[in-house]
């Protein structure tokens, strides 16, 4: 009601400014009466209105009455107003300032959201505001503040009475103890006018602050009052509390008693009592490192879904990894992120996360760790980061390593599971794979088909090629698909239009298929084109072949020439063998005898299939 008489007192200050200039406008002329008009307007239009603060929320303290009885009378008032403003959200407010009385925090909340709009007067919405900001700052859910809520905290409205108390509230909600410290003996004063259940929420985040502060005297008085609240005398939080004093006395004796009788509770002081006690444990040595991995991982289970938690696993992955257990440590992290999403504890962990994964897969790729346990610690990490570009990397060199090793299923399982992965990852947004680097895997795991022989998958695979834009990725995909078709029997469609210069291997599979096809000048042209390609090094099946196609196309001057040539062809094993069975009766000139050069065709075909497909890929 404040606001909105301001606002009326307002215009009838220039209403008044316009009847007293009256008199006067009647005399002069029309522009010197606007411009007498302007002076006396212009000074009270311009200057600031006053920021109108809350009302105070509490006076005096409030009448308590029956529970079931006031919410049943206030909730039937909330129906009475039906849909009239202000008498809805009057009575709203009225509902929300009961459920706060009882410190019902989400209750109050929820009624709070249907409580604005323009019909809703200013005063009714600061109110309703204030109580907002109160409920907000305890909730146990620690939910964000509205923005109407919010702004009640900034400097214009430092001259509200209650500012102080939820100043102090606020800084306490974020943990920021320093700042909350000079307000702590005004909020203490103004939270005396506050029902019972607030006050019995928040003293104990009160008389800790008073003790991280050092304000004894303030603190020994907030201890005091524990006694007067049933819920507080002998709690957790008063032991936990005591704890704290101690340990800052440099009396750990009596700080480990304290928190001994804090820790079988189940709120937040019980838990923060026994990870005291783990802490304090450690500082007298009076446990090791692996023993307080164990109840840290305990206690890790126990208390979920805060900051406070959050911590807890951040400790636990520390000790884990002082210990030099790499894999749990990476786990914990993992949890932290998964539990902690979307705050800087869990952007920390993924940092401290990556710098562990980075050394642990550094090991394994360089044969550091044996194959089985690598595949084990490697399933136990990855559910937790497989969306992550980096980790993406990691997990490509373990599937190289198994690649390595001969275990091709293992190996292509990966690669497909990492590009499946990374895509999902863009397609929502998560994150931006590098360029190249799904191609890449592709490539990859295709080359792992081929050497497992899995030419299902493979086929499924290669039957939709990806448009590569890498030269050298591009080379490789062409050798698999060629490869694949000479594996599984489809030589004839090696023969097939291919644009883009073709690497040697490919070359040779060309040349095989048109040597089994006996299509002679065909063979004898891929041949030459493959021993081209290899600066005039042929092996020895490929040299043989060659000489062979020459031969069988009719073309006995080629014939002749690499009969000749064939001593600097190659320096495998057995070609002096067949050298020596060219050359029998060899005339001094070329080119050869008929006779002599079917002879020499005969020992060299003979020589051939009794040879080793060394020509092939490994």
């Amino acid at each position: 009601m404040a606001y909105s008489c301001a606002f009326r007192g307002r215009h009838a200050a220039v209403m008044a400014v316009l009847l007293c200039a009256c008199p006067v406008l009647a005399q002069p002329g029309p522009e010197e009466g606007v411009r007498m008009l302007e002076e006396r307007l212009t000074p009270a239009l311009l200057s600031p209105m006053r920021v109108i603060d809350p009302p105070q929320l509490y006076l005096a303290q409030r009448e308590t009455q029956p529970f079931l009885e006031e919410r049943r009378a206030l909730m039937d008032a909330v129906v009475a107003a039906g849909d009239r403003q202000p008498d809805l959200a009057r009575a709203l407010t009225d509902l929300a300032e009961f459920f706060f009385a009882h410190a019902m925090a989400p209750e109050g909340l929820s009624v709070l959201g249907q409580v604005g709009g323009e019909d809703v007067p200013p005063a009714h919405d600061l109110r309703a505001a204030a109580f907002e900001l109160a409920l907000g700052l305890i909730d146990p859910r620690e939910r964000p503040l509205t923005d109407r809520a919010r702004a009640l905290l900034t400097p214009a409205h430092s001259d509200w009475a209650d500012q102080p108390l939820f100043l102090t509230l606020s800084h306490l909600r974020a943990a920021e103890c320093a700042e909350a410290g000079p307000l702590l003996t005004d909020a203490v004063m103004r939270l005396a006018r506050f029902p019972k259940p607030v006050q019995e929420r928040v003293l104990p985040g009160f008389l800790e602050c008073a003790i991280e502060t050092e304000q004894w005297r303030l603190a020994r008085d907030i201890a005091a009052a524990f006694d007067s609240y049933p819920a507080l005398k002998d709690s957790p939080a008063y032991h936990f509390l005591l704890g704290r004093v101690a340990e800052m006395g440099n009396e750990p004796l009596a700080a480990f008693d304290s928190y001994v009788l804090a820790q079988d509770g189940k709120d937040l002081w019980a838990h923060r009592a026994r990870r005291a006690l783990v802490d304090l444990s450690l500082r007298e040595e009076a446990i090791t490192t692996e023993q307080a991995v164990v109840l840290l991982s305990q206690e890790a289970e126990l208390w979920r879904g805060d900051r406070y938690a959050g911590e807890t696993l951040d400790d636990l992955a520390s000790l884990q990894a002082i210990a030099g257990d790499k894999v749990s440590a990476i786990e914990s992290y993992g949890r932290m992120i998964q539990r902690q999403a979307g705050t800087p504890l869990a952007d920390a962990a993924q940092q401290k996360a990556r710098v562990l994964i980075e050394e642990l897969y550094k090991q394994g790729a360089n044969d550091e760790i044996m194959l089985g346990r690598f595949m084990s610690w490697h399933e136990r990490i990855a559910p937790y980061f497989r969306f992550t570009v980096s980790f993406a990397h990691a997990a490509e060199s373990f599937a190289d390593r198994f690649l390595r090793a001969g275990a091709t299923v293992a190996a292509a399982r990966e690669y497909a599971t990492i590009r499946d992965y990374l895509t999902a990852a863009q397609d929502l947004g998560i994150a931006e794979a590098e360029p190249g680097q799904i191609d890449r895997l592709t490539v990859k795991e295709a080359e792992a088909l081929l050497e497992g022989g899995q030419f299902d998958t493979l086929g499924a695979l290669l039957a939709q090629p990806p448009s590569l834009d890498d030269p050298e990725l591009a080379r490789r995909f062409r050798l698999i698909s060629a490869r694949y078709l000479d594996e599984t029997g489809r030589r004839a469609e090696l023969l097939d239009e291919v644009n883009g210069p073709l690497p040697s291997q490919i070359l040779r599979l060309r040349a095989q298929a048109q040597f089994e096809r006996e299509d002679w000048p065909a063979a004898l042209e891929a041949y030459g084109r493959l021993r081209a390609s290899l600066d005039g090094e042929l092996p020895l099946p490929d040299a043989i072949r060659y000489l062979l196609a020459a031969h069988r196309s009719g073309d006995s001057a080629k014939t002749a020439e690499l009969a000749q040539d064939f001593p600097s062809l190659t320096e495998l094993p057995g070609w002096a063998e067949i050298a020596k069975s060219l050359a029998i009766a060899a005339p001094e000139l070329l080119p050869l005898r008929e006779e002599t050069a079917r002879a020499r065709i005969r020992n060299a075909q003979d020589m051939l299939d009794s040879l080793p497909e060394s020509g092939k890929l490994n």
